[in-house]
């Protein structure tokens, strides 16, 4: 077994949306509503992701999808120039696609009350953009998707994967969230991990989608973040030897693992998106058979020097409690119990993209919530209490023993 040293950066779902497809207008705000991402920010926040990663000595980084808003063939050519720069520097960028970035039936720009179709991107055009982010470097490449195998470190094979479902997505209609491996890559997985064995390398993975839950019952609530068949692929990569993933998708800082037996476990380190709070960059350094990670967060951005946390914690919190309170008030809840009840969520979903969720005394209340709003909010009880709650092991920074499994908080 061969004993790599490297330290790479990692940040996902950064969600590039160019200012050049417009960021005012009547169309723009009621997107924006719908939704929870620091779209009119995503410029500065990547500039100063890069910024960061610029001034570290990481060798490399990874993105795990969602490199843009709706796969727009603009914003893929302009982060496609942002994160060469970087190269430039000497830090090799790997990328793999997530569901927004491929065949996007809703690749728009806003005009006023207007929503104007632009330009996507196909695969092979996807292939064409980010050629220097890890396809041309590739000592392995699976014929059927868009997923690859790198080096970046000697005796270290980085597999970039592609679970994404573009081919099925249809014109002017949303792209499939979900991800499914197809069986021709699950083999190309197996048999490219079999050699990486023989020669004795330390084998990681990143893709977009989660490979296992990261919380109970996830996969009831929110099946699109965690891959189809999640139980039989995630041992399918542990029986290969490939024990760590690095994932996106559902924009939150979490870790994840499940152990089979002593030498068949799995990591999956999701980490959140650059345009929902926290914002967090990664670092991950490999040594001496261990992997140590830490996470950092952009504190401030040009738009806003001061206050940047502050606000970008409102923004999401606000964001998700709007959507929920307006989903309970077509239901015909009240209003003040369905502000009650959906500022809770809120609450929820904070603690999990922040990962480390601290123990709280209850969870939900529903003191002076009508028999109505107490029925409504039975079915998401569970999901609250869950979110609420943190499986081991611990989110932002962590040791693990990449020959046994073992883990602890530095």
């Amino acid at each position: 077994q061969e004993n790599p040293q490297a330290t790479f950066m990692v940040f996902s779902d950064p969600h590039y949306f160019d200012p050049s497809l417009g960021t005012q207008g009547k169309a723009f705000e009621e997107y924006l509503d719908g939704d929870r991402k620091l779209l009119k920010e995503s410029r500065e926040l990547l500039v100063e992701a890069l910024v960061m990663i610029g001034k570290s000595d990481a060798d490399f980084v990874i993105i795990p999808g969602d490199l843009t808003k709706d796969g727009t063939k603009v914003s893929h050519e302009v982060f496609a120039s942002f994160i060469r720069e970087l190269e430039v520097k000497g830090k090799q960028v790997y990328v793999v696609p997530g569901n927004h970035d491929i065949n996007n039936g809703e690749s728009n720009a806003f005009e006023g009350d207007r929503k104007i179709k632009v330009d996507n991107v196909n695969p092979y055009q996807y292939l064409e953009i980010y050629h220097d982010f890890g396809y041309g470097e590739a000592i392995h490449t699976d014929p059927v998707s868009l997923s690859y195998v790198v080096e970046p470190a000697e005796g270290l094979w980085v597999f970039g994967l592609d679970a994404c479902r573009y081919r099925e997505n249809e014109p002017d209609h949303h792209p499939h969230t979900d991800g499914e491996f197809m069986d021709e890559t699950l083999d190309w997985i197996e048999e490219t991990a079999a050699k990486g064995r023989e020669q004795g390398k330390t084998m990681i993975a990143f893709m977009h989608h989660g490979i296992i839950e990261h919380y109970q019952k996830q996969n009831r609530f929110f099946g699109d973040y965690v891959v189809e068949n999640h139980r039989r692929v995630s041992k399918l990569f542990a029986e290969a030897g490939i024990h760590i993933v690095f994932t996106g998708h559902y924009h939150a800082q979490d870790i994840a693992t499940k152990r089979w037996d002593e030498d068949r476990f799995i990591f999956d380190v999701e980490t959140g998106s650059l345009v929902t709070y926290p914002c967090p960059v990664r670092t991950i350094k490999v040594d001496d058979g261990k992997m140590h990670i830490s996470s950092n967060y952009i504190k401030s951005i040009p738009m806003y020097p001061e206050g940047f946390t502050e606000y970008s914690r409102a923004y999401v919190h606000e964001g998700i409690t709007g959507i929920a309170e307006e989903v309970m008030m077509s239901m015909w809840l009240k209003q003040e119990d369905a502000e009650k009840l959906s500022g809770q969520i809120g609450d929820a979903f904070i603690a999990h993209y922040e990962g480390d969720e601290p123990k709280v005394e209850r969870y939900l209340d529903v003191s002076g919530v009508g028999l109505l709003g107490r029925l409504m909010i039975l079915t998401k009880r569970r999901l609250i209490k869950e979110l609420h709650t943190d499986l081991p092991p611990t989110d932002n920074a962590l040791e693990i023993d990449l020959e046994t499994g073992e883990y602890r908080q530095p």
